[in-house]
């Protein structure tokens, strides 16, 4: 019994889903909808629920498809069906944002504006599952699986949302990180065709003419590139911040480091400490020893509180909200481990 696709039965397939139909539209509208909700109330759960029942997965795969046999009827019908989703995906979502009265960007949109290799890696291995799950005729979990392994409905949300407030990063960023998205599934859909075809009657990649497969491999490099810079600027970043805390951790022991802020950009170390007076001999000791951790570049600049000293009104405001802010984090940590004792108890009863 033959329980995959032939390429011509696949193709067929694709030409009677790939249709702008009202049923399609609107299941798009609901699960983006849905999903600008959990990315505003930064839910994961409700995320991965909306990029469950997307069909933005389609065009795409048609698309890689349609391109590896040479398709021309099937490339435009999925262009055409992938640009009006996107667009009815970036409006939905505009409008979303636009209403809702949470205008702060959450974590889960954060994510979304800043890609790097890896998303281009993970975008690469849920197109070669996605290639052979589609081509499965009975039900599977790899279709939807890749949908949220690649998460392409979060990145058209965060474009809506950067539209809506008028923020070019997020827009910009968003819409990079669904394009590498769609081109790399597009183009382990190509490479896979190509290799599940064997001897089809349909025509092959090697149709293609020299100037799509320059134009391929140019769009490849330009979306590699500024992804790459940016895995390594976040690996640096990562970096950096262990080296930094476990200098903080080890150096200032005996002291209560209320507040730790690293500002980047001047690359600065700015501590807002709690203890004995720190004298600038101290404190140079200290500097001299930023380069065992591999820091050695950045600027640190200590704050001290201690009974004796006098605090202006700024130093006085900023020191009080810190301490509130400390307390805040402190009693929060109390009661998460006395529910958890009463979690405990009651188990026991």
């Amino acid at each position: 019994m033959i329980r995959n696709y032939s390429t011509r039965e696949y193709r067929e397939k694709l030409y009677d889903d790939l249709h702008v139909r009202l049923s399609n539209i609107l299941i798009l509208m609901c699960s983006i909808f849905i999903a600008s909700i959990g990315l505003n109330m930064n839910s994961t759960a409700v995320v991965i629920g909306a990029m469950l029942i997307s069909p933005l997965m389609t065009p795409i795969a048609g698309l890689g498809f349609g391109l590896a046999i040479f398709d021309t009827r099937l490339i435009e019908q999925s262009l055409k069906v992938l640009f009006t989703q996107v667009l009815v995906s970036l409006l939905v979502s505009a409008l979303y944002f636009w209403i809702s009265p949470l205008s702060y960007a959450s974590s889960q949109l954060i994510a979304r504006t800043s890609p790097t290799i890896w998303d281009i890696l993970i975008a690469i291995a849920g197109g070669i599952a996605g290639v052979i799950g589609s081509r499965k005729k009975e039900a599977n979990n790899i279709v939807p699986g890749v949908a949220i392994a690649t998460a392409l409905m979060p990145p058209i949300c965060t474009a809506g949302y950067g539209l809506a407030i008028g923020n070019v990063r997020f827009l910009f960023g968003a819409l990079y990180l669904f394009l590498i998205n769609c081109v790399f599934i597009m183009l382990t859909n190509i490479v896979g065709t190509k290799i599940m075809m064997k001897k089809s009657a349909l025509s092959s990649f090697k149709e293609l003419n020299i100037k799509m497969k320059i134009g391929l491999i140019s769009l490849i490099v330009l979306l590699v590139l500024p992804a790459s810079y940016s895995a390594v600027t976040l690996t640096m970043n990562e970096k950096r911040k262990q080296e930094i805390k476990q200098f903080v951790g080890k150096e200032f022991a005996n002291y209560t480091v209320i507040n730790q802020v690293y500002k980047s950009k001047k690359n600065e170390l700015v501590l807002t400490v709690v203890g004995d007076p720190i004298s600038e001999e101290e404190l140079e000791t200290i500097r001299q020893k930023q380069a065992s951790y591999g820091i050695e570049s950045v600027q640190l600049k200590v704050n001290q509180v201690n009974n004796s000293q006098k605090l202006d009104s700024e130093m006085t405001k900023e020191f009080y909200e810190t301490i509130d802010k400390y307390i805040d984090q402190k009693l929060s940590e109390k009661d998460s481990q006395k529910d958890l004792v009463k979690e405990n108890e009651a188990d026991k009863d």
